[in-house]
């Protein structure tokens, strides 16, 4: 008898999984329900989002001197006609990216772009931008791995907004560069000197700001995928709700207060 109930007892705490089946089949309403609302509230919402399209460019920075070079022609003193010679820099270091990304970034820098573009399209243009914890950023800059240029992309509602967010970059960046060669100049040698032959950054264009047809946002096809998902287990959820809530009043359980 004993064993009986023991062997009662261990059936009890086991899931049936033909059980689960029946309960599953008696309440695929609600299943059903909750994936068809999840579905259609995330088509609905993600058709009424705004398509956000990106505009991308690509530069290289290109530089004569780095301040290891200075230092080594100021202690070899090379010089010719009171001027220090600086050959072209073979090979490339990190600074002149790190030197490129401090001035794109900067706070007063992303000023200046957004000043020029409201004087094009107005002071009213719908701008979107990055939101950062001191500044705003209305395009963002990258080093790409394999080549070593600096990438910007700009992520507006208007296509031609943000190809022209990139080109202001672009200019304002060359006259940024500009005016850096001078200083370098002006530490090189005794006087300013405002040729071209006093760069010593030369900026290259290797693509011109350009933009797609296709939007990168809003992505509906993963939102309405993330959405059925989490439809489909909440639905599952709520079967095992309201047949728990069902047992519980057939057995007249008291609720917790």
């Amino acid at each position: 008898m004993e064993k009986e109930f023991k062997k009662e007892t261990s059936f009890e705490d086991e899931i049936d999984l033909y059980e689960l089946i029946l309960i599953f089949k008696k309440r695929i309403k609600y299943v059903a329900g909750v994936f068809v609302l999840g579905v259609f509230i995330a088509t609905v919402v993600s058709f009424l989002m705004p398509n956000i399209y990106q505009a991308r460019a690509m530069l290289w920075v290109d530089f004569f001197s780095t301040q290891t070079m200075i230092e080594s022609l100021k202690a070899n003193q090379l010089v010719k006609d009171g001027e220090f010679i600086i050959p072209l820099q073979q090979g490339r270091h990190p600074e002149v990216n790190n030197l490129s990304l401090s001035i794109l970034n900067s706070a007063e820098f992303q000023k200046k772009v957004r000043d020029k573009v409201r004087q094009t399209f107005g002071s009213d243009v719908d701008l979107l931008y990055f939101k950062t914890d001191i500044d705003k950023k209305y395009f963002k800059t990258d080093i790409d791995k394999k080549t070593g240029s600096i990438v910007l992309t700009s992520d507006q509602r208007e296509r031609k907004l943000a190809e022209e967010i990139l080109k202001t970059a672009i200019e304002e960046f060359r006259t940024e560069l500009d005016k850096v060669s001078l200083t370098y100049s002006e530490i090189l040698t005794s006087q300013k000197v405002k040729t071209d032959k006093s760069k010593n950054f030369l900026l290259y264009i290797v693509e011109n700001p350009y933009s797609s047809d296709v939007p990168v946002k809003p992505k509906r096809m993963l939102i309405i995928a993330v959405a059925a998902i989490t439809s489909l287990f909440a639905g599952i959820f709520l079967v095992f709700l309201v047949e728990w809530w069902s047992k519980a009043k057939k057995r007249k359980i008291p609720l917790a207060q």
